[in-house]
């Protein structure tokens, strides 16, 4: 045990059998109960936390910090709603306040309720424009309910594009690629840079297709398929060698590869009919590819029915 963190637990078991040893409840003043709130805190015991602050936050003199405390030990215990309700509750008297409506932006983003977290940050903003953490949690909700231009101008505002908050560069990203703006390409290859994830392999991969680089969405997916993260980044079994294989024959329609892939793919018992179905469709396919296609799915139909 450290040191220091022995001697707080001292001071609080001391604490308590003081106050054990006094006349009655009445003679713990209402700071003793959030003191005590706040020791428990501090030492992410949230549960005896809760406790104490709940005692406090009956009377009036204690009562709005232990409430904010309340509040952050609900989002410390992933209780977003809740949280965003106690900060909603501490603003009705208190509505200008910053740090306030900043914590409940974040609870309600963290709840998935965008309306009001826009409604709070876009608050926080006017009264601190050189906020960028606040910000981002605004282009970060423009995002999720898909107000795809204003966050791009947040972001664009922000210097997002300037790689020092990688955060805020992906988002940047993922905005672009929404808006189907081609420098999008350039922003996920910045983020891939100085980090490895499978899910933003996937997205650079989509967006490499749709600016018809297909060597470079090859690269990104045979990435994720060397290092067994199928499942990381969203994909089904054997959904990469599909993936692959679509991409190859739409850049090499000679390149018999890309048919090997497919194959691949429903070997390991990938099946997606929909999938399927809009690669069918698709207009960059021959004649002679979309009936070797139909022949794969159709065999591969075929081998689970006799088996």
């Amino acid at each position: 045990m450290k040191p220091a963190y022995f001697g707080f637990t001292c001071i609080i078991a001391v604490y308590l059998l003081v106050l054990s040893c006094v006349s009655g409840p009445a003679s713990i003043s209402e700071e003793e109960l959030y003191s005590l709130g706040k020791a428990y805190y501090d030492l992410g015991k949230y549960t005896e936390a809760e406790i104490w602050f709940q005692k406090a936050s009956k009377y009036s003199k204690t009562k709005n910090a232990s409430m904010y405390y309340l509040g952050r030990i609900a989002f410390q215990q992933q209780k977003y709603t809740k949280a965003a309700s106690i900060f909603e509750i501490l603003l009705n008297k208190d509505k200008d306040n910053v740090i306030l409506l900043k914590a409940a932006a974040f609870s309600n983003l963290k709840a998935l309720n965008f309306e009001k977290a826009e409604l709070y940050y876009r608050r926080v903003i006017e009264l601190v424009p050189e906020s960028k953490e606040s910000k981002y949690g605004y282009a970060l909700v423009l995002y999720g309910i898909q107000k795809y231009s204003e966050s791009y101008q947040l972001l664009k505002e922000m210097k997002a594009d300037d790689g020092n908050d990688k955060d805020a560069l992906l988002l940047l990203a993922r905005t672009e690629k929404m808006l189907a703006y081609p420098e999008a390409i350039d922003h996920y290859s910045q983020w891939l840079k100085k980090n490895d994830d499978p899910q933003i392999l996937k997205e650079y991969a989509e967006v490499a297709e749709q600016l018809a680089l297909y060597s470079r969405a090859i690269e990104a997916l045979k990435k994720i398929k060397q290092t067994n993260r199928e499942e990381l980044a969203g994909l089904q079994k054997g959904e990469v060698d599909f993936r692959i294989g679509r991409l190859i024959i739409f850049a090499d329609p000679l390149d018999n590869q890309g048919f090997k892939h497919i194959e691949s793919a429903l070997s390991a018992g990938y099946q997606n009919k929909e999938q399927f179905d809009v690669l069918l469709a698709d207009t960059r396919l021959t004649e002679t590819q979309k009936r070797t296609l139909q022949t794969l799915f159709y065999d591969n139909k075929d081998h689970e029915k006799k088996y």
